[in-house]
């Protein structure tokens, strides 16, 4: 069965199964995590988080865990919250072959499971890598395509299944029980992308309420509940809800090789995976040519189909975007940043900066086409264009497979503390930043403890 090979595989997996680069790659995608989660902690829609989880008495209990930037709260509440704050900023990390955003998934479990179990470094690691690598395969057997045209966002599908592996295996499930959880998590596989019509907070609440379910689809397997053996490849199991029963095998074959998370993005621009490609290519073009939005007559964009549903239309919202959410999800406006910013930051997506005259003027006169050619290598690799014709006539073009923070293309490991320093500056000063990198870059030895302890205010 699916499930069980699965659950074997998450269970068998040891730190010194992890190669060097991947192991280190790890380290940094959980400090990039733990930056967007600091800086996605102080946006406008976590008040109303904090609000709630005080009402329910998130912070009194036996057993607290840590919450980035804040007072601990109990673990199932702890990771719902630390995955809502560092979604809310669209600038986590994104697997492009399922067009997911993994690490919001997985390593909030991984950090409230471990602080909870004493775990060491290294089981922590060896977790959050599983997770990852059961969060891309069901993404990959899904598709984002058929995943998007039902309606639903990819991340909050995969989700519970992802933090129900990583906690799972922290807590010491044997396969049978992980099994279990995966089958409570498949009745809470969901997630709607109707945010896309009016700008709503919901997609920030996607990875936090999937975590909180597979934080507690774990422990609800370890006491004795039992979910159904087939949550996959049941008459009524994931693929047929969500995705296509031909993609099965996508699920269990090669596993770890690559490592799924070895192969994850980072994002450099605060707003949508499908916007960080034509924002480098209207940057570049802009400093090589020196051109800016008074100069530009014209801009198309060579996308992949999959973009159009979500960041190019519908055209009036994408041009003229009035709050964060549709600015963000917006391609026009994107290229318009990238000309007359020359940048895309949190700071050009805040809503005292939507009504920026340059913006909207390159907005406008941006248009996007699918090239089938792209589709062809998509969704592995997510490539786009640039024509732009200036006033005087010129025409100016670029193209790329690889946008700036994917794997082929990383930020180093430099460009990755610079990242966090970034966000985390909203909430912690210069030592207390300096204490968490060093925490982090020390986890396989130090645990997770110095982290929790660093991150917590």
């Amino acid at each position: 069965m699916i499930a069980r090979d699965l659950a074997r595989w998450v269970l068998d997996l040891k730190y010194e199964d992890i190669d060097a680069d991947t192991e280190a790659y790890c380290r940094e995608l959980i400090l990039d995590h733990l930056g967007t989660a600091a800086r996605g902690g102080v946006m406008e829609n976590m008040p109303s988080v904090d609000a709630t989880l005080a009402a329910l008495g998130a912070d009194s209990g036996a057993v607290l865990t840590a919450v980035v930037g804040k007072a601990p709260a109990r673990p199932e509440w702890a990771v719902f919250t630390n995955s809502i704050a560092a979604h809310s900023v669209e600038l986590d990390d994104t697997h492009s072959a399922s067009s997911l955003h993994p690490a919001v998934v997985v390593i909030p479990g991984a950090m409230a499971a471990a602080e909870v179990e004493g775990s060491s470094g290294r089981e922590t690691i060896a977790a959050i890598v599983a997770g990852y690598e059961v969060a891309c395969r069901l993404g990959r057997a899904l598709t984002a395509k058929e995943v998007y045209a039902k309606g639903f966002h990819p991340t909050a599908i995969v989700g519970a299944f992802s933090t129900a592996a990583t906690v799972g295996k922290l807590i010491g499930l044997n396969e049978e029980q992980l099994a279990h959880a995966f089958g409570i998590a498949a009745s809470q596989a969901s997630g709607r992308t109707e945010f896309l019509s009016e700008g709503a907070w919901t997609k920030r609440l996607h990875p936090g309420w999937s975590s909180h379910a597979g934080y507690i689809a774990a422990h609800l397997a370890k006491n004795g509940f039992t979910g159904p053996s087939l949550p996959f490849d049941g008459r009524d199991g994931l693929l047929r809800g969500y995705g296509s029963e031909e993609n099965l095998a996508r699920l269990t074959q090669g596993l770890g090789q690559p490592f799924e998370l070895a192969i994850t993005s980072v994002k450099p621009h605060a707003c949508c995976r499908y916007n960080q490609g034509p924002i480098d290519l209207a940057i570049a073009l802009r400093a090589e040519h020196g051109i800016g939005p008074d100069d530009i007559a014209s801009i198309e964009v060579g996308v992949v189909t999959a973009a159009i549903g979500i960041v190019v239309e519908p055209r009036d919202r994408k041009i003229r975007p009035t709050n964060d959410v549709d600015a963000q999800f917006s391609l026009p406006y994107a290229v318009g940043l990238g000309i007359a910013k020359g940048q895309a930051s949190l700071d050009e997506y805040a809503p005292e900066a939507l009504g920026d005259a340059g913006v909207l003027a390159v907005a406008e006169k941006t248009v996007a086409i699918v090239k089938p050619e792209f589709d062809a290598k998509y969704p592995d690799i997510w490539p786009c264009d640039m024509t732009i014709t200036t006033t005087d006539g010129r025409t100016l073009t670029a193209s790329l497979e690889h946008a700036k923070g994917d794997p082929e293309n990383k930020l180093g490991y430099d460009g990755m503390c610079a990242k966090f320093r970034s966000l985390a500056s909203s909430v912690f000063d210069d030592a207390q930043m300096d204490a968490i990198i060093a925490a982090v870059n020390a986890i396989a030895d130090g645990g997770i403890g110095p982290v929790a302890a660093a991150v917590t205010r």
